[in-house]
């Protein structure tokens, strides 16, 4: 047997990974699919499965291109990768080496999601604090969805046949495409203007991307802000959109959203019937009660003979009026001793002796202060006298009356004759009068010559 025929298994990979590498459909391929199994190497590689419904294929994207990426590759995230296809020999495996990685439309849509849900939950939009109460007997309901659909026909019958006292008013809505997002909000703006008492807000099933108006953060506020309880019954069981975490209540379907809206009539008959039985009872039972309670007042012996009631309350009647009596005969002598008490009190406490010996004392008091004012009074005026005959004995005005006389010059008074000189003027005041002279000659006092 001849052994050059034969090829080794490494041999075999390399030429199919030669044929990978020179084949123009494999160096560059553009593919879309769901991220599985991803690993982030700490080298910052990244090792992943591309699948769809039918296939997988082994992926790896080196750091180099990894670094530069606007996201985090994560399970089940839908991408669109771009790369080239070739075969790891260590393993013989054909994998995609992958050079660029963008999230795909609706996996954008989904990651965008993600952000509106986490911070609508940190700001409370999904407290139930803020959820408004359902009212239980409504008796009006706005449906906003599509005429359409054959959920509105649902609902519709559904509230009829639970029901039949509800009025219910229908809103055709655009539900799906670039235009349904205002057409929503609008209607929801119109429906709570209507002043009803439930809007249920439903559409029926459908793809994600039919039921996206209904994960549209505006949407979601809208139904938030409105002052009517909402109800939301979007696609099926399954489906779970925005709307459904702010509304008041979320229903899985569009039927069950109209079967919380309002109480089902069997159970409200079923309920009246057993409240009527319940009262039926309970008066059947008073009135035995009040027919043994009745027999028992006719047979008693005191009501056969009324007089017995009669003597009997008016001898209570007088019992009681002779003790009232007495009591107050009791009370008003208490009241006496008291008061005389007090009187005695009183009496031995006035303060009569008290102001008469004041009195006296201060009557005592004022002759002695008048008489030691008479007294001051009295020296005083003769010291005053004595002092008025002092001051008029040394009154300039009784010398002059004794014969003097003063003299003043330019200078003032004149004292000493050597202050003046011949010709000076001077004036001399008499006790009556005065005359003015020119002095001729001076003489000084012999006592100023020495």
């Amino acid at each position: 047997m001849e052994n050059t025929k034969y090829l080794t298994v490494g041999a075999l990979t390399k030429y199919l990974k030669y044929k990978f590498d020179q084949d123009p459909y494999l160096t560059r391929v553009f593919l879309k699919g769901e991220l599985s199994n991803v690993k982030h190497h700490t080298s910052g590689h990244i090792f992943f499965a591309l699948k769809d419904g039918n296939s997988v294929i082994r992926a790896i994207m080196f750091s180099r291109y990894a670094n530069g990426m606007r996201f985090k590759p994560e399970e089940g995230q839908s991408v669109l990768i771009e790369g080239r296809v070739s075969i790891f020999e260590s393993s013989g495996q054909y994998q995609v080496y992958v050079e660029k990685m963008e999230m795909d439309g609706i996996g954008i849509l989904f990651e965008q999601l993600e952000k509106d849900k986490k911070q609508l939950a940190e700001e409370g939009y999904f407290s139930q604090e803020h959820k408004k109460p359902l009212p239980r007997y409504p008796r009006t309901i706005t449906i906003v969805s599509s005429e359409t659909g054959a959920a509105i026909r649902d609902m519709i019958t559904t509230l009829s046949r639970r029901y039949p006292l509800v009025e219910v008013t229908v809103i055709n809505t655009l539900m799906q495409g670039t235009r349904s997002r205002q057409a929503v909000i609008d209607n929801l703006e119109h429906a709570d203007s209507l002043g009803n008492d439930i809007v249920i807000l439903a559409r029926g099933g459908g793809s994600i991307e039919d039921l996206w108006t209904f994960n549209e953060k505006e949407v979601a506020l809208k139904v938030f802000g409105m002052t009517t309880p909402v109800i939301t019954g979007i696609g099926h069981e399954t489906d779970t959109t925005l709307v459904d975490y702010i509304s008041d209540m979320r229903a899985p379907t569009p039927t069950a959203a109209a079967e919380m809206a309002v109480p089902d009539q069997r159970d409200i008959m079923e309920r009246l019937v057993q409240a009527r039985n319940f009262i039926s009872d309970r008066l059947a039972r008073k009135l035995d009660m009040g027919r043994s309670r009745l027999d028992a007042l006719s047979n008693y012996y005191k009501l056969k003979n009324p007089d017995l009631l009669y003597d009997q309350q008016a001898e209570k009647l007088l019992t009681l009026k002779d003790g009232l009596d007495d009591k107050m005969q009791q009370s008003i002598r208490e009241k006496n001793y008291r008061l005389s008490a007090l009187k005695e009190g009183v009496k031995y406490n006035t303060p009569g002796p008290a102001i008469r010996r004041n009195l006296e004392i201060l009557e005592d008091r004022e002759a002695r202060l008048n008489r030691s004012i008479k007294i001051r009074t009295n020296d005083s005026k003769h010291s005053l006298t004595r002092m008025v005959e002092s001051l008029n004995s040394l009154s300039p005005t009784n010398v002059l009356l004794r014969g003097y006389s003063f003299t003043t010059g330019k200078d003032g008074i004149v004292k000493d004759a050597g202050d003046l000189k011949a010709g000076d003027e001077v004036q001399t005041t008499f006790a009556r009068g005065s005359i003015v002279s020119k002095v001729t000659e001076v003489n000084e006092d012999d006592r100023n010559q020495k």
